[in-house]
């Protein structure tokens, strides 16, 4: 997406550019329809839309949402995704609104003890999700 090049978005510390992934959506979540993803400096995930939405509506709600993301991005900080993981999200909900959210996700590492299987040494042992409103914007 030349939209991605132009807001410029930073690219992760060992590769060329971020990674874009398209996904379709599950039901829809608290604040309405998932439109994209956004892990700062790591990967962008936009999801697809309901067959009935409209086209032309969809492409705007897409634009919005990377258009919010690239000024989050400027001052998120990258984190190990492995012990903190931050995100912000776009939701599409009634009446026609653009909610953004940030969700930290944080995970408890067991301690590795050296009779256990190695696999296990770094599965986390317990995983908490916080998810906060950033703000939302009415989008015509």
């Amino acid at each position: 997406m030349t939209l991605v090049r132009q807001l410029g978005f930073a690219a992760p510390t060992y590769r060329k550019r971020l990674d874009m992934t398209f996904r379709n959506t599950e039901p829809t979540s608290a604040y309405g329809i998932d439109v994209a993803a956004f892990y700062p400096a790591d990967e962008m995930i936009v999801y697809s839309f309901p067959d009935d939405f409209d086209h032309q509506r969809a492409k705007a709600l897409v634009e919005a949402a990377l258009r919010e993301f690239a000024v989050l991005a400027k001052s998120a900080a990258t984190t190990d995704r492995r012990q903190k993981a931050i995100s912000f999200r776009a939701y599409y909900g009634p009446p026609a609104r653009l909610t953004i959210a940030k969700r930290t996700r944080r995970a408890t590492s067991a301690k590795y003890r050296g009779d256990a299987k190695f696999s296990h040494a770094f599965k986390p042992k317990g995983v908490k999700t916080d998810e906060r409103v950033v703000h939302s914007l009415d989008v015509t």
